[in-house]
This record gives C-alpha cells, structure tokens and sequence, in this order.
C-alpha cells in the first residue's frame, strides 16, 4: 500500500488576467532586482501597463515532522510538523513603481489567481506575510503500519514584471507571492515519485532510506 500522499488543500481560485497585462515574453528583466529597493505607494504614475515575465511556479518545501512508527492497524498521526522555511510575499522595484499592493494584484490578474476586477485578493496581496500555517490540522489517522513522516509545502509564484508609464517611463521589479498550499505523508520504506516528498524523506528519514531516492 503505497503512503506517499500530496494533498493540495483549498488556495484561492481567480478567473482570468486582467486587462493591463501584457504577455509573456521571452528575455530577463532590466534591472538587478537583488539591490532593488521595496516599493513605494504615491511615487507611480497612473494608468501604466505591466508586463510580466520569467513566471516560474516552484513548490518550496516548508517543513517536516519527525518519523512517527505505527504498528500493525496503524493509528493517527501525533508528530507536528516543524516549520523549516517561509514564503516572502513582497515585491522589489525600482523609482516611480506603484504600490506592492496593486503590483501583486496585476501578478495576480496574470496567472488567474485574482479576477479582472480585483475581487479575492486574499492571502495572495499580504505584503510580508510568511506563508500558509503548518498544523492547521490534525495528522490523520492511518490504517497500516511502517514509518511515516508528515511534510507541508506550497506552491510559490515568482515573476519579474516592467511597468510603462503612458510617457515611455518604465519601472522594472520583482513580485513574489504564494497560490497552494501543500501537504502529505511518506512512508519511510517505500518509493515515491513526487520530489517534494523525496525531499521531506532526505531530511528526516535519511538520505539512504528509500523514500529519499529517485
């Protein structure tokens, strides 16, 4: 019986991309977003266009529990899950962009997370938030036995973006955000194909357990 499980739990669900945004593109964006400063409301112009490129949707492991054994009949699961990272949702530019608010909403727009009217922002525009909780939950109960480990990941949105003022001005930056959170449970002796779950393995079952490896 296979125990390598990845749950995606309820993330905010939008429509379609708004209308200020144009497509991706090939390329990088122009400035170094690493010495970017965060941004700042009341300095952007109105009525600009964004373009947003290099979208990548990585999973981001946040933390792992301890093995948790059950015998023969199984059981529920008692080990918490400890926090190992965070998510950043926060957005980096350059003089002049609009507020991280608006920006994350135009990312937002974008990849269908936030409809074209703005409604359901949610989680997704919460500058400075770190991400969903961890043990929101209990463990769940378990009907086999072997050695298990519980695991909380969440799919993270990252994306550069330029904003074009109606002059030609233009403001470049990075946006970060989270859509879906993410949980499961392993078994320590069995395979899995989902590398978040290999991950999870590695660090409390053990680079050399089966569940570690490809």
């Amino acid at each position: 019986m296979g125990f390598a499980l990845a749950a995606l739990l309820a993330g905010a669900v939008g429509c379609t991309s708004g209308s200020g945004d144009a497509g991706k593109t090939s390329g990088s964006a122009t400035a170094g977003t690493k010495e970017a400063q965060p941004a700042v409301a009341g300095k952007a112009c109105a009525n600009g266009t964004y373009t947003w490129i290099n979208i990548e949707k990585p999973t981001r492991l946040l933390g792992v529990s301890d093995v948790e054994t059950l015998g023969k009949g199984g059981g529920p699961l008692k080990h918490k899950v400890r926090r190992l990272a965070t998510v950043q949702v926060a957005v980096q530019a350059g003089p002049g962009a609009p507020a991280a608010k608006e920006i994350l909403t135009s990312l937002g727009r974008k990849i269908g997370e936030i409809d074209s009217d703005g409604d359901y922002v949610g989680a997704f525009t919460e500058v400075g938030s770190k991400g969903p909780e961890l043990n929101a939950d209990d463990g769940g109960t378990l009907d086999g036995a072997g050695r298990f480990v519980q695991y909380a990941a969440v799919r993270v949105v990252e994306a550069d973006f330029r904003y074009t003022c109606p002059g030609g001005k233009v403001t470049t930056g990075h946006a970060e955000s989270w859509i879906v959170p993410i949980s499961g449970v392993l078994e320590c002796t069995e395979s899995t194909g989902n590398a978040t779950a290999r991950e999870a393995a590695r660090l409390s079952c053990g680079a050399d357990s089966v569940a570690a490896k490809a």
